[in-house]
């Protein structure tokens, strides 16, 4: 069984940009938890001195978007061209 590595990439990074919009949306309705989960994450004492006043912007949000489709769309084809090798 092979994975077909151009599918297999689109529907990893489709996935992965879906889930950034989502948790950007979250961000936007609740930044405070949002500062409060993510330091629970990094294991901060202090979340508000790290993270700050930040805000979600259109800009900031399709620039990420773009990376987070990108990256793994680079990442998943390196996973499927490995899986692929490692199952000849």
């Amino acid at each position: 069984m092979s994975l077909d590595s151009q599918k297999f990439s689109l529907l990893a990074a489709g996935a992965s940009g879906a889930l950034y919009a989502v948790c950007s949306f979250f961000v936007v309705l609740f930044p405070e938890l949002s500062a409060k989960l993510m330091g629970w994450l990094f294991h901060l004492t202090n979340a508000a001195a790290v993270f700050g006043d930040q805000r979600v912007t259109l800009t900031g949000f399709i620039g990420g978007l773009a990376e987070v489709v990108i990256y793994m769309f680079v990442a998943s084809w390196l996973f499927a061209w490995v899986f692929n090798k490692s199952v000849k």
